[in-house]
Parts: structure tokens; sequence; C-alpha cells
């Protein structure tokens, strides 16, 4: 997953590989103003979201934001309020799946 955000907009692109090896790839463009940490919360839960969708159980998650990645792993804290919601709202998806790595 890669999430970022321009003066031309917010975007994002997913791979999503199933583990018979189907690989299938999304572009998406955010129709909202959007910080690069915004837009990466927004690419996360595109992607789980359309795993979750595919019937996966286990996920397994590639990130190109250390720092989200971090916050989703209990590593760092979130303190901005909008990062907070952004990160619940991750974290309450997440519990649809039996593992993620």
């Amino acid at each position: 997953m890669d999430g970022s955000s321009t003066n031309e907009g917010s975007r994002a692109g997913l791979i999503v590989v199933l583990p018979e090896g189907h690989t299938y790839e999304h572009a998406l463009k955010f129709l909202f103003k959007a910080l690069n940490n915004e837009a990466g919360y927004e690419t996360f839960l595109a992607g789980v979201d359309l795993s979750y969708a595919f019937g996966a159980k286990h996920l397994r998650a590639f990130f190109n934001s250390q720092l989200i990645v971090s916050q989703v792993k209990g590593e760092y804290e979130a303190h901005d309020v909008t990062m907070v919601a952004y990160l619940s709202k991750v974290k309450e998806r997440l519990l649809s799946f039996k593992n993620l790595r």
C-alpha cells in the first residue's frame, strides 16, 4: 500500500495478492484534501476493506509509512485527534482478521 498527498490531490495505490497468486492492482484518488498521513490511513483502510471483501481471514500488510505501521502495531502513539480517529478505525476493522503480519 502507498498513499500520498500533493498539491494536485491525494492518491493511493494498492496491490492485493491472494494466496493462490492472483494479483489485483487498484489506484485510488481521494475526492478530499488530505495530508500525507491522512492519505496513508485512508489507503490502509481501503486495503483492509478490500482484503475483507475478498474474504481474507489472515492479512499480511506492507506499507510505505513507518509511522502508521508503528502506530498500528502499538509502538508509537497517535497524538493528533484526526490520527487517533483513523487509528481507531483501522484497529476496529483489523478485528475482522484472525491474524495480521
